[in-house]
């Protein structure tokens, strides 16, 4: 049984943000007056940690670590990327570009129809594309989590890595 990658850096994006969570804290100024209860910020405001960030937060390029989706393991040698812009969706598969939109908030969204390319390529680069464009477009939620990106929808999960996280070559 082989590990996944996302298993096996799940636990240290754990433990890292337990790490950088446990040394954040206020900063206090000796002089200050301390706030009263009543001014202290999100004090009466119903909030739950790690409510979506907005649409901007997932903005960028993205490089496709690994996924899964009905067939089981989504992978690909290639490099795959993903490029989010306001509500703009484009890339490279493992064969072709490819472009889409999407509409909602990132906890809850709705993408488009995947357009691309119609390179002609080998079956496994091809047969990888077709999977990766049908995920795409089951994604019903992008989650940050820890310096990665995770598109999800029923039954589709992928993960994607920072562009510059991933060596170049």
């Amino acid at each position: 049984m082989s590990t996944t990658m996302l298993t096996k850096i799940a636990p240290l994006l754990a433990v890292g943000l337990l790490a950088l969570s446990a040394c954040a804290g206020p900063a206090v100024d000796p002089g200050a007056v301390e706030p009263t209860p009543e001014s202290e910020p999100g004090l009466n405001e119903e909030e739950t940690p790690g409510d979506p960030i907005p649409v901007e937060g997932i903005d960028g390029t993205w490089t496709f670590a690994e996924g899964i989706d009905s067939a089981g393991d989504l992978s690909s040698d290639a490099t795959v990327t993903l490029v989010i812009a306001g509500t703009s969706i484009s890339g490279s598969a493992a064969c072709n570009n490819y472009t889409a939109t999407f509409t909602g908030e990132p906890s809850e969204l709705t993408v488009g129809a995947v357009a691309s390319t119609k390179r002609a390529c080998p079956s496994a680069l091809m047969g990888f594309d077709r999977r990766y464009f049908s995920a795409l477009a089951l994604v019903t939620a992008a989650v940050p989590t820890g310096g990665s990106l995770v598109l999800q929808g029923e039954g589709v999960a992928m993960n994607f890595l920072p562009k510059n996280f991933l060596p170049e070559g």
